[in-house]
């Protein structure tokens, strides 16, 4: 699912199919028949023509007054409403002999042929995402570019729809690409190239139904990549960058090792024989892409990140985002609910199981590094307290299926990031009692393994029973902890579940580069009063802790130099100024009362919340511990 960065979402509901009919029309229902036979769709990547590519779209033996045909309002794995047909122009229809049909087009995707019986062929230009993106919410991993004779980003749901009631027929898709530019991509072509003599070539793939068509990402560009082999596991790395230097063959040692542990973590799960990383380098530029992050499918991810960045940082990034997607061929592609397996592109109804899909793997994304020797223990508890304190900013009330359910509406939508905090801590949990019921043997990785083994990528499970196929995989215990704590709003104590492998939190003094600054800003503006007000949720430094400096106090000056609302962000680079030794002078009020303050400039420190081996751990304790953290 896109990991990443920020996402806004809006959401509007579209009609269903028939109760737009019904409710446009005032024409009593007719029976459609629908045809069996392949739709055949063509992209034409040539003869680009304001920066729009064509689409054609050819169907026959249909047997109704009208079909609708529909471009996603969402897509699995986004949690947002990215309304794609928005980016559709000049939308036409045609009857064999080439005469139009009649076309109505109701909100942003669907459009409805008259006479469908003498349909075609449909016609329609596409827009791409990456260069409107200051318009728009579309996440950058999930839209597509269209950059003429250099580079093209197929998220294949913005370029191909679905008629009403046929999205399990075949199709058959046929992308006419310029020589020079060849596909990075999963897919196999289901017939040879044409002759390599010619200056276009036509590449052909085939899928079984909309929904694996939907999946399956390819980005045509100049040859920049590199393939690899990781226990029967066929990695395609490409990239494409505006600069001419080849990037793979550098970053493609750190991908593989990264993927070489995971697949070791996984064990026998093994969903693929394929896999492609599709990186795409942007200039962040105003009319490049700007969301930076993935999307994973079934066997690839999309991954948009910046072009600036240094091979090292661009490497902790895809190892970052990429670790993530990778174990998304688990849940949800291998695991998941007849809501995803079914997916309604338009009217989707969301599965009540978030804290699997994304927890689940957020969590192995973290785990396996530990596991296969990638960061020191100190790193994985550090790690551990951030998921714990970042999820202690979101509203621990809200029941997590509830949200789940509703993830596209208020006030869950605000709260989506903590499927990635609170539930990766969820499968944590889970984690360590399977370790203390099973006496170090078992952890979450083999309630997986047992779950994919009793359904698989093509048995979806019922949302109503996980809870019970994973108390019969597991042990009760699972089942008692995900009811209170996952389908009820119980708050998790974590340091209850630590406990038991011998881990206690600890307070360590940590060296500060800021001082009136940490990871966040010691002091707030009103936008009532316009005054600066020291507020935080995070202990001050030593250096504010020198002065006395309480919290809900207000500033008025330092050195003499006033402070409100107005200039509040003067406060960067004036504090950047001080230096250790120099006098200064806060002037505060605190319950009306005027106060002046006095201190010299001291190096400042923070106080950690750390999570340590408790010194009192027993043996059972420290041998569960390891069976957790070191198998």
């Amino acid at each position: 699912m896109q990991k990443k960065i920020l996402i806004i979402v809006k959401l509007i509901l579209a009609c269903s199919i028939f109760s737009s009919i019904n409710s446009c029309k005032s024409i009593p229902p007719t029976t459609i028949t629908y045809t069996s036979s392949p739709i055949r769709a063509s992209i034409d990547l040539v003869n680009v023509i304001n920066d729009k590519v064509k689409v054609e779209l050819q169907v026959s033996n249909l047997n109704s007054d009208t079909i609708s045909y529909y471009l996603p309002k969402i897509v699995p794995g986004t949690y947002q409403n990215n309304n794609y047909g928005q980016y559709i122009d000049d939308f036409k229809a045609f009857d064999l002999q080439g005469n139009p049909l009649s076309v109505q087009k109701y909100g942003d995707n669907r459009w409805e042929i008259a006479t469908a019986n003498q349909l075609h062929k449909i016609t329609y230009w596409v827009n791409d995402t990456f260069d409107s993106e200051d318009k728009h919410t579309v996440f950058s991993p999930t839209g597509s570019n269209i950059l003429k004779d250099k580079n093209f980003v197929l998220n294949l749901y913005a370029f191909v729809g679905y008629f009403n009631s046929m999205k399990e027929n075949k199709y058959n898709l046929f992308i006419k690409h310029p020589s020079f530019l060849k596909a990075s991509t999963s897919l196999v072509e289901a017939l040879p190239k044409n002759s390599t003599t010619s200056k276009n070539d036509i590449d052909y793939f085939s899928f079984k139904r909309y929904a694996d068509l939907v999946d399956s990402p390819i980005m045509y560009s100049k040859p920049d990549s590199v393939t690899f082999t990781v226990n029967d596991i066929e990695i395609l790395f490409s990239v494409y960058s505006n600069n001419t230097t080849p990037r793979a063959a550098r970053l493609m040692p750190q991908i593989e090792r990264m993927i070489r542990a995971q697949k070791n973590f996984l064990g026998d799960i093994n969903s693929t024989k394929k896999y492609s990383i599709l990186l795409y380098l942007s200039s962040s530029k105003s009319d490049d892409a700007k969301g930076f992050g993935a999307l994973e499918h079934n066997t690839s991810t999309v991954v948009v990140l910046p072009e600036s960045l240094s091979n090292k940082k661009l490497n902790e990034a895809l190892i970052d985002v990429v670790s993530h997607e990778f174990f998304h061929i688990v849940t949800p592609l291998t695991i998941h609910s007849k809501e995803i397996h079914n997916f309604d592109y338009n009217t989707p109804k969301m599965s009540k199981h978030l804290w699997l899909y994304e927890g689940t793997t957020e969590y192995f994304s973290i785990l396996f590094q530990i596991t296969q020797g990638l960061i020191t223990r100190e790193e994985f508890f550090e790690r551990i307290i951030d998921k714990i304190e970042a999820s202690s900013s979101f509203d621990d009330s809200i029941v997590f299926t509830t949200m789940s359910k509703n993830i596209l509406t208020e006030p869950y939508l605000k709260n989506y990031r903590n499927v990635y905090e609170k539930g990766a801590l969820i499968s944590m949990c889970i984690d360590i009692i399977m370790r203390e019921k099973s006496n170090g043997a078992h952890g979450i990785l083999s309630l997986i393994k047992n779950l994919s083994i009793q359904y698989g990528s093509d048995t979806p499970f019922d949302d109503q029973e996980l809870f019970k196929a994973i108390k019969e995989a597991s042990f009760p215990e699972i089942s008692d902890f995900l009811q209170k704590h996952v389908a009820n709003n119980t708050p998790i104590d974590y340091e209850y579940y630590l406990k038991k492998v011998g881990l206690s939190y600890g307070v360590k003094k940590v060296p500060s580069s800021c001082f009136i600054f940490e990871q966040q800003p010691f002091v707030a503006g009103s936008e009532t009063s316009k005054e600066v007000i020291f507020t935080s949720d995070i202990p001050f430094n030593s250096f504010l802790n020198s002065f006395g400096i309480l919290e809900g106090d207000i500033l008025i000056s330092i050195n003499q130099k006033k402070y409100t609302l107005k200039n509040i962000y003067d406060l960067f680079g004036d504090s950047n100024k001080w230096k250790l030794g120099d006098k200064i002078t806060f002037k505060i009020k605190r319950n009306n009362t005027i106060l002046t303050l006095q201190s010299n400039m001291i190096k400042p420190t923070v106080e950690k919340i750390i999570l340590q081996q408790n010194p009192k751990a027993s043996e059972h304790q420290i041998a569960l511990l390891k069976k957790w953290i070191n198998d």
